[in-house]
């Protein structure tokens, strides 16, 4: 009886061991469940504003190197007609509606004719510069050397709409990301 005693002494002994041992790897099992679920809504939540503040960082951090015209005398250029396009809001691409940039601009063109031709196509300019500019990320847009590319692109959607090429330069008036 004794031996009997101690062999379910023993049971019970390896059977409450078990259970604690269950119990440890299924607080494991819990645990790295949360783990990899934190991880992932880390990845897909914060890490693309993470990699867009990076971005900025460095371009702010970067130096820039600004080149002066030696010959100060010289005339100031003839401008042509100026034509404005103002307050042109977006939400940039990869922002989830978080961040938004504020642009002004004119468009430098040969007559009024061409102006008033602008006229006859604003809303569909607008809408053409929402799209561009909405495809563009906010890295993309604080960069230095991408205001020259800006205003190529600018140029170019404007003459596709008109048929022709009408602009002759782009001057940002604001340019602004929040």
């Amino acid at each position: 009886m004794a031996e009997e005693e101690k062999i379910e002494e023993q049971e019970q002994q390896e059977e409450v061991f078990d259970d604690k041992k269950k119990k440890k790897v299924l607080y494991l099992v819990v645990i790295l469940a949360q783990l990899i679920i934190a991880g992932f809504l880390i990845w897909y939540f914060v890490w693309p504003e993470y990699e867009e503040f990076q971005g900025l960082d460095e371009s702010i951090t970067e130096v820039k190197g600004e080149s002066v015209d030696e010959d100060e005398e010289s005339e100031p250029k003839e401008l042509g007609v100026m034509y404005q396009i103002e307050n042109l809001t977006v939400n940039p691409k990869g922002t989830r509606g978080m961040r938004f940039a504020v642009f002004e601009f004119s468009l430098e063109v040969p007559s009024e004719e061409t102006k008033q031709e602008l006229d006859k196509y604003k809303t569909v300019l607008i809408d053409n510069y929402i799209k561009y500019f909405r495809s563009r990320s906010i890295v993309e847009l604080s960069k230095d050397s991408m205001t020259d590319s800006l205003k190529i692109d600018i140029a170019r959607i404007t003459d596709e709409i008109l048929g022709e090429k009408v602009v002759q330069n782009v001057y940002f008036t604001r340019f602004v990301l929040e």
